[in-house]
């Protein structure tokens, strides 16, 4: 294996603060595991932007999610260095670290990185959200209370939950009420789970309801595919543009 890529030097996450030390960096670090979110990373020597996030945070490594697109991977095996932002909670974030080797872990391509020196942060207002393109039908289906599946399409989605189009359904419109889900996500990989209904909304014009629901109990495996559904979509706004 060739010798680590120097990352000394970096551009700065203007007005941020600094965090050092390993146990802090460990435990600040450990916040973006929960939702598995998105992290924009530049590889050393190389204009290409990719997106990955944090899968867990170990004693001596942190563990990073395969790269989207996928070319990122051989790049990181050359350079065995990487730079990440990403934000959560209305904190932006920038890191460097070294690659240590790379893995598989739930039988998904894992990098294992060094924890890192130093992580820049900084508090923004935004939260983020992922929205659907209307190109991208994404099908998801709720139980209703007679436990028939009603069939919808995925709005937008965010780490701790999704909004979604339905057919109009009386039965799935009282806030606080717990539903069996199924909902595919992109790369045609689909998850059941539970969702809590947090918001509903009757749009009478077009035939059709919109919900807001919070997901409830996310298995580790489920939490990483819908940031891998995430990754990709803010990976497509931001080749696109928009």
């Amino acid at each position: 294996m060739g010798a680590k890529t120097q990352i000394d030097t970096y551009p700065p996450l203007p007005d941020s603060d600094h965090i050092t030390g390993t146990e802090k960096i460990s435990k600040f670090l450990q916040r973006f595991t929960k939702h598995y979110t998105p992290l924009t990373v530049r590889i050393p020597n190389h204009k290409q932007h990719y997106t990955s996030c944090i899968v867990s945070v170990e004693q001596d490594h942190l563990l990073l999610d395969e790269l989207l697109p996928s070319t990122g991977h051989q790049q990181l095996i050359e350079e065995r260095a990487l730079i990440a932002r990403g934000k959560l909670d209305g904190v932006d974030i920038q890191f460097a670290t070294t690659l240590q080797h790379a893995g598989n872990k739930d039988n998904l391509v894992t990098y294992y990185m060094d924890i890192p020196s130093l992580v820049e942060h900084r508090q923004r207002r935004e939260t983020f959200r992922a929205r659907i393109p209307v190109t991208m039908k994404l099908p998801v289906f709720v139980e209703n209370k007679k436990g028939e599946k009603v069939k919808g399409e995925l709005h937008n989605l965010s780490y701790g939950g999704a909004g979604m189009i339905m057919l109009p359904d009386k039965t799935i419109m009282e806030k606080g009420a717990m539903h069996k889900c199924t909902i595919q996500l992109a790369k045609d990989e689909w998850i059941d789970c539970t969702v809590e209904l947090r918001f509903a909304k009757s749009i009478p014009a077009r035939n059709t309801q919109f919900i807001g629901t919070q997901f409830i109990d996310l298995s580790a495996t489920q939490s990483r595919l819908i940031g891998r559904c995430i990754n990709e979509l803010e990976r497509r706004r931001i080749r696109q543009g928009v």
